[in-house]
Order: structure tokens, then sequence, then C-alpha cells
């Protein structure tokens, strides 16, 4: 009986061991596969938890993927890789998506408005987290730092532009770069080209109407307006497309690298903007552009009383990635009215 027992153990092993040697030799295979097909092993630059630069090689696109806040979810779901989402947080409405991305967005996995801490991404065995860059500080509700993953053999990526008020520029550039790294890692190379290109040429084609109007249109962009006016100054990622576009952004004298940026009534009396843009959240559009008309000191000037007040979505210039290319579309409207 020990004798039948021994052997029946011995050849389950074998059968064990064989079945793994058969798993293991077939993912080699198709990783081989990746690496021809869609150009892996791929290098990436980013940051660690501190800001430093580090470098993380990809040897295959990601299959369970944690997306953090609504940038990191759009550009997945565009790249084509929505598939691979297993868990998307960080939306806290739905219809600042766009209408198709919204009915991918809804049948995700897991959603959920607030962000995930470290606990529940561990829960979800990802291959690959995709955030901002406080989401890895360890602190609060922190997802868990860069080492933290790194240790466990999970890389991340991080858009530092969020921390663009302690940056001395952010410009259109930043987001292509964003969307052509997230192709690269996800293995969609070529879908990440066509969205960028789209987006140039987009922004060279209003940049060239600009430059043929011979203009000169000052523009007050407000980020939010209570007992101060916070505002956009031409280093700011809405800065550089309007300047970009043929607009001359107010505001150069109270850039403050790492403070909020503030401007004066007494200012933006004397320097007397033809257009004025406010961050806004889609909901409140109406009720932002009454707020300026309506607010003391600004009734005179010339974009109160030509009407040239327009909202911008917060979503589309605060680490917008692929919906920079709305933000272009929304100010070159603003600048000119007329254009088709």
């Amino acid at each position: 009986m020990l004798r039948k027992a021994l052997i029946s153990i011995f050849l389950g092993v074998i059968l064990f061991l064989a079945g793994c040697g058969i798993h293991i030799s077939q993912e080699i295979k198709e990783n081989n596969m990746e690496q021809v097909v869609n150009g892996f092993p791929v290098t990436i630059e980013n940051y660690n938890s501190l800001g430093e630069k580090v470098k993380t090689t990809y040897h295959k696109p990601p299959k369970r993927i944690i997306a953090l806040w609504q940038n990191s979810i759009e550009t997945l779901i565009q790249l084509g890789a929505s598939e691979n989402i297993v868990a998307a947080a960080g939306i806290s409405d739905e219809n600042h998506l766009t209408k198709e991305d919204r009915e991918i967005y809804k049948k995700l996995p897991v959603v959920t408005k607030q962000n995930l801490n470290q606990e529940a991404a561990v829960a979800l065995n990802p291959d690959f987290i995709l955030g901002w860059l406080f989401d890895f500080t360890g602190k609060a509700n922190s997802v868990g730092t860069w080492g933290f993953w790194h240790d466990r053999s999970v890389p991340v990526y991080m858009t530092k532009m969020n921390m663009g008020d302690f940056l001395d520029k952010h410009v259109v550039e930043d987001e292509l770069t964003y969307i052509s790294d997230v192709g690269n890692i996800v293995g969609k190379q070529s879908k990440a080209e066509e969205i960028i290109s789209s987006i140039k040429t987009s922004l060279n084609r209003f940049s060239e109407y600009g430059k043929q109007q011979n203009k000169f249109q000052k523009v007050l962009i407000i980020s939010s307006l209570s007992h101060e006016l916070h505002v956009y100054t031409p280093r700011t990622l809405p800065g550089d497309i309007v300047t970009r576009l043929g607009g001359y952004v107010m505001g150069k004298e109270v850039e403050s690298v790492g403070n909020t940026e503030v401007m004066s009534i007494e200012s933006v009396i004397l320097q007397n903007p033809d257009v004025i843009f406010i961050q806004s959240n889609n909901q409140l559009s109406e009720e932002l552009i009454e707020l300026v008309a309506d607010y003391p000191g600004l009734k005179e000037v010339k974009a109160v009383r030509n009407k040239r007040i327009y909202t911008v979505p917060f979503y589309t210039i605060r680490c917008p990635s692929v919906r920079v290319l709305d933000a272009i579309e929304i100010f070159a409207k603003g600048l000119y009215p007329e254009i088709e």
C-alpha cells in the first residue's frame, strides 16, 4: 500500500511539474512574440516618490492596470487599453468624460470616485499603476510609495504635471510626452502617435490662423474667483496654449513658482483684457460667466462689455493629456469666434 501511495505521489509531482513546464514555456513564447510585435522591451524615464528621475524597463504590456484620475483613465481608454484596467479611481462626475469614453468607463471592473489606498490596491494584484505624483507620497490616502511597489516588481508611472504650480513651465509638449510614454508602456504606440498628430495638427492650424489676424488681444485666464483673483500665468499650460494661438496672456508680473498666483482687480482694470477665460466645472459654466460679469470692478473692462467671457473645463487644462485637444479648440474659439 505504501509503495502504491509513493508511486501515486511521484506521478502526481511529475504531472504537476510537467504542467508548470508547459505553462512557463508558453509564457516565454508569448513574451517573445510581444517583443517582436509590440517593440518591447521599452525603457521609460519617469519619477520616484521624491520627484527624482528614474528609468523603468517594461518587457511586455501590463494586464492588470490601476488608473488614478481622469487623465490616466481617459488616456488608457482612448489608446485602446481599457480591457486591461482592473480599477479606475478619481473621476468625480462621469459626465466629464466624452460620450464614447463614458460607455467604456461604466463597464470597467472597479470604478470609484475616491482614490484607492495601499491596501485596496494590493488586493487588486496590479502589474502597473498610472497616477499622479501625490498618489505615491505614502501620506494620507496614498496608494503606496514608488519604493513600496518597486520592491514588489510593480512599475508605476506618475505625471508630475499635477505639481505644475511648482514647475517653471508647463507646455503642451509635456502632455504629448505623457501620451507617448503611456502608449509605449501599454503597447499602443501607433494609436498614441495618431492622437499626438491630431493635437499637433489642431494647434498648428489655429496658431497659423492667429498669426494671420494681426490682432493684439490681451487675455485674462482665471483659475478661481473668490475674495482674490487666482490666475493662470504665461508659464502654465493654459498660458502656453493661448500664447501659441496668438493671445497675450496677462499675469507675467505675478508669476511665482511654488505659490498661488494672484492678480489685483486694479491691475486687471488697468490692463483691460479683451477676452476672459475662467476655469469651470461643466455644470457651473453659465453661473461663472455671470459671476465674472458682476464681479466688482470688472464691469467696465472690454471683455465684460463685449460679452467675451468663456469657460474652460478644469479637466482640459489640469493635466489633461488627451483632452488638451479640447482646450486648444475652446481657447481658439474664444479668441477667434469667427473661426470654423
